[in-house]
């Protein structure tokens, strides 16, 4: 119901902004100090004033800069990364690599809300990787933070929360407030969002208290209150989402001050309507629509002083000019020809849109057709790897019962044959009597590989215990004392799973800690799993040496490419996040 804060651009601005100015002119200094707070016409102007051709290339990258930042407060996204992209060559030629980096985040910013993905990620792996280097950990975090807004972007919630939990280990031990607040904030937002787990929001919203009552700033105090009461609405307690909106109500702001007010009693109307208090509901009502009102009349006389303010000064212009006794003649002209113009325009994108409406329709029936197509044979994959798992693990219960129940005893009484043939035998040779030890010890060894082998294969998930205990105990059976811990932390695992879902959850479990084992030269690895009713997370990490991605592709890749198109089987997805020498971190999601 509540949205997640804008903060990322901020954040950008105050990474490039801290730069030592040192090398600058003080005029362009002023102008980026001023780039958030002053209307960007005001930017421009002073912008142009300055000849671009006088100065020094430090002084002419930082001027695109600012071009590419007031461009992009205007939505003229095509020119803001053009000059974003003069900035960079610039502050690259000049040894200026924090610069150049820092623009990499200003550019995943301004391509991420046009859904280029591709060429996103490229910037923000640009980025972490200079960082990482650096080891700067404000550097990492922030570049850690924008990788998850990018991710929640684009839907993939659960990457998202892992780099912000990652944001918030490399800063944790920083003076860094404002970025941990940050943190906090997305964090709060994705867990009232997107997990539906409003506690765990209000946890992260109230560990952000102190620093907000630190810098008094009204405005977030404002939204963390707001949000809270977000959080106390998805828990039915209205009565304290009551109390955090009066709170918020309370608070003293300049910013957007009408459309906060009409949402703080829009909210109000909404909880106490749900208390049945009808009265206090009423007034509420009431009061949002009035500040509806007058959040329109406000808009549209803004809009209307805008028009007017523009219209006087082309008014002054024209007065100026020598063409004044033409103007109503030319402003008939200029009407009809913009009219007609206007006309065309939209007659010709009506034509567009109707064309590519049916387009649209055409494209979206084929891939109906297609998903229905795609949807029969993962169905029938899937239920084909339920028999193969099925019958799999009938095979082995009935050679574990063969073994234990028939070859087992059978040897057990051969064995006791053999010993009292043995005693009655008191007057053999010695060569007799050590043919029938060796006969006794063969018979022994066999024995016993017999009844480890049945409980071999009766062993692991398919025991009574079930999944979590099986995992544990695989993890206690490869940990290695004073070289390899492997700790396993479940959640939410209070019943059985499927059988067939069990035996695949770990057999690809095994598949990877067997790899950290032979390939990571990890000290340390954690095993997390997660049942959220709809579906089971699991999180994989070691602090190993890493390895290159594209080993996947190759004839082997360390078994993860069976592991993947398993998890596919399934419906679930198989994420990799690693590089050399950084350790490894392997996220699987499979729907329930």
């Amino acid at each position: 119901m509540l949205s997640k804060l804008k903060i990322i651009a901020l954040l950008i601005n105050i990474l490039f902004i801290s730069n030592a100015y040192s090398q600058y002119s003080k005029n362009l200094v002023a102008i980026e100090k001023e780039i958030n707070t002053i209307n960007q016409e005001e930017v421009f102007l002073k912008l142009k004033k300055i000849n671009p051709n006088s100065l020094q290339k430090a002084d002419k990258a930082l001027y695109n800069y600012l071009l590419a930042k007031s461009y992009e407060f205007t939505n003229e996204e095509d020119k803001a990364y053009q000059y974003y992209l003069d900035a960079k060559k610039l502050y690259k030629e000049i040894d200026s690599i924090d610069r150049e980096m820092s623009i990499n985040l200003d550019i995943a910013y301004l391509i991420g809300a046009q859904e280029n993905n591709k060429i996103t990620n490229v910037y923000l792996n640009e980025y972490i990787k200079y960082a990482e280097k650096k080891n700067d950990p404000v550097k990492k975090a922030k570049g850690y933070v924008e990788m998850a807004s990018f991710k929640a972007d684009n839907k993939d919630y659960i990457t998202s929360f892992a780099y912000y939990k990652k944001a918030m280990k490399v800063i944790k031990n920083t003076n860094n407030e404002r970025l941990k607040y940050v943190i906090n904030h997305n964090i709060a937002a994705l867990y009232n969002d997107n997990f539906k787990k409003p506690d765990s929001a209000l946890f992260y919203l109230k560990n952000n208290l102190d620093y907000l009552n630190k810098i008094h700033n009204s405005p977030e105090m404002c939204s963390n209150y707001i949000n809270q009461a977000g959080a106390y609405y998805h828990l039915k307690d209205h009565k304290n989402a009551i109390k955090y909106l009066k709170q918020a109500d309370s608070i003293p702001i300049d910013n957007f001050s009408l459309k906060t007010k009409q949402y703080i009693y829009e909210f109000l109307y909404k909880n106490y309507d749900e208390l049945k208090d009808y009265p206090n509901a009423y007034k509420y009502l009431l009061l949002n629509k009035k500040f509806a009102d007058s959040v329109n009349v406000t808009e549209q006389n803004i809009a209307m002083s805008d028009i007017q303010t523009k219209y006087q000064t082309a008014e002054k212009e024209l007065e100026n000019t020598e063409l004044k006794s033409n103007i109503k003649t030319n402003r008939i002209l200029l009407y009809t020809f913009t009219s007609l113009l206007i006309a065309s325009v939209i007659i010709a994108y009506l034509v567009y849109k109707n064309a590519k409406r049916r387009e649209k329709i055409s494209l979206q029936e084929k891939l109906i057709e297609q998903q229905k197509l795609d949807k029969a044979l993962k169905d029938y994959e899937l239920h084909s790897i339920d028999l193969m798992l099925e019958g799999q693990e009938k095979e082995r219960q009935r050679i574990a019962n063969d073994l234990h129940d028939n070859l087992g005893s059978m040897l057990a009484t051969l064995k006791l044959n053999f010993e009292n043939l043995k005693l009655r035998k008191n007057e053999l040779k010695d060569e007799e009597n050590k043919l029938y030890e060796r006969t006794d010890q063969l018979i022994e060894e066999a024995y016993q590989k017999v009844r480890r082998l049945a409980h071999a294969k009766n062993a692991g998930v398919f025991a009574s215990e079930g999944l979590i205990p099986a995992i544990k105990k695989l993890a206690e059976k490869i940990s290695i004392p004073g070289k390899l811990q492997i700790q396993v932390i479940p959640f939410g695992f209070n019943d059985r799973l499927e059988s067939t879902l069990e035996i695949a959850i770990f057999r690809a479990v095994q598949e990877l800690s067997t790899n950290i084992i032979k390939h990571s030269e990890a000290t340390e690895a954690t095993i997390h799993l997660t049942n959220h009713e709809d579906n089971i997370n699991i999180i994989i990490e070691d602090n190993g040496i890493g390895f290159d991605s594209t080993a996947i592709n190759t004839a082997d890749g360390m078994g993860l490419q069976t592991i993947q198109k398993k998890i596919a089987q399934l419906g679930g997805t198989f994420t990799i996040d690693t590089t050399p020498r950084k350790g490894t971190t392997i996220i699987i999601d499979i729907p329930v």
